[in-house]
């Protein structure tokens, strides 16, 4: 139904163009039906309008398209009558229809080119809408959850492409559906990773949800444990990755129980919550899990197949219902999903366990679950900036995150 929409739109959209620019085509010696050939007819309009060709594929960009939409219109309308600011103010609130008007009951006007001044500062603002959507984003660290390696005030340069651009799925009123370009590298276990909260359902959109940041330390197909505190992945013993091996301790030693002999370290001890006592609000409810005694746990992958049962469903309850959207109930010790009785459910999407380096104040995967590949916004680089209350940090500038 989402992509019958989108057509619909596209299909208004392309009849306002055809009817509002076939003049233009016309006066300049060409074919009406060149008006009605996607992208060879916005070619054709860039020569016409003195526009630099390239210029072309921007009418093609999600979200940038629609800036270049309002270019393309005010550049039309100054055909057609003087571009002011009761001609430009019916061209907005008429979403460009008013062109029809104007294109059967106006002559076309002399086309001037314009100034190289207004064309550096339109590429300028285009320029810098694609680098914010589609290649980086800033980020910050608002609290203590990845601190044993992020700080709070910490300003991140997160990239984009590592992990494949996700194109926008909201864009302006309209949302569309989910689409990422192919990755230049793949999720690694200790990878640092900025994404969408997908516990966050107050949005429907994924692209709108809250920002976190946490470590992923559980992969597609991965069996996941946690005992004593101690993380073992496949069975095997994980150690903890941060930053700095200096901060690390030094964090420790203030949140440790710490005994000294001749300044060496002697002994390190950590509270761990017992495996008897359940945590509140831990994933999934009814496990009598802790933070520091989790699991077992299996992470799905693409194209798994799970046998449902009464033991698991609490773990892949919100996979089939919120992330991947199918309806889900449970009659008489009988799943239904999509109302067929089934006992088995094929998985659509990756999924990732993420964990704050700061384990013992972070709200991670071991609160809220698994995290779908979908909500991944991309990889941080490096830190820009870093501040407090107090002071700037100037030995955290331009330090590369591990």
């Amino acid at each position: 139904m989402l992509i019958y929409n989108i057509l619909i739109l596209i299909i208004i959209l392309k009849v306002i163009y055809f009817l509002g620019t076939y003049k233009l085509y016309l006066n300049n010696g060409r074919n009406i039906i060149i008006a009605l050939i996607p992208l060879y007819n916005i070619i054709i309009l860039m020569k016409i309008l003195k526009r630099p060709i390239w210029w072309s594929i921007l009418c093609y960009i999600p979200i940038i398209y629609f800036f270049m939409y309002i270019l393309l219109c005010l550049d039309i309308i100054s055909c057609f009558v003087t571009r002011n600011k009761k001609n430009i103010l019916i061209l907005i609130i008429t979403f460009g229809a008013s062109l029809i008007f104007l294109n059967l009951n106006k002559n076309i006007k002399f086309i001037k080119e314009n100034s190289p001044e207004l064309r550096s500062l339109i590429f300028s603002i285009i320029l810098s809408l694609i680098i914010k959507l589609y290649i980086f984003q800033i980020f910050f660290i608002p609290s203590s959850s990845m601190e044993k390696s992020l700080l709070i005030g910490d300003f991140l340069f997160v990239s984009k492409f590592n992990y494949g651009i996700r194109i926008p799925i909201t864009q302006l009123l309209i949302k569309f559906p989910y689409l990422r370009l192919p990755s230049l590298k793949k999720i690694n276990h200790n990878d640092m990773i900025v994404f969408n909260f997908p516990n966050d359902f107050k949005s429907k959109s994924i692209d709108k949800k809250k920002y976190y940041i946490k470590r992923c330390i559980g992969l597609p197909g991965d069996n996941l444990i946690i005992k004593n505190g101690l993380l073992y992945i496949n069975g095997l013993l994980k150690k903890e990755k941060t930053n700095s091996l200096l901060f690390k301790v030094q964090k420790k030693l203030k949140s440790f129980n710490i005994k000294r002999n001749e300044n060496k370290l002697i002994s390190l001890k950590k509270e761990i919550i017992p495996n008897s006592l359940k945590e509140t609000n831990i994933f999934p409810e009814d496990k009598l899990w802790n933070r520091d005694n989790y699991g077992p746990i299996y992470i799905p992958k693409k194209g798994d197949c799970l046998y449902l049962n009464k033991k698991n469903i609490f773990i892949y309850k919100d996979l089939i219902t919120k992330y991947e959207k199918n309806s889900l109930k449970l009659k008489k010790n009988v799943f239904i999903i999509n109302n067929k009785k089934t006992f088995k459910y094929l998985v659509k999407k990756n999924y990732y366990f993420m964990l704050g380096d700061n384990r013992e104040n972070s709200l991670d995967s071991r609160y809220w679950g698994f995290l779908p590949f979908d909500h991944i916004v991309g990889k941080p680089l490096l830190i820009l900036f870093s501040t407090n209350e107090f002071k700037i940090r100037c030995n955290r500038f331009f330090s590369l995150i591990k």
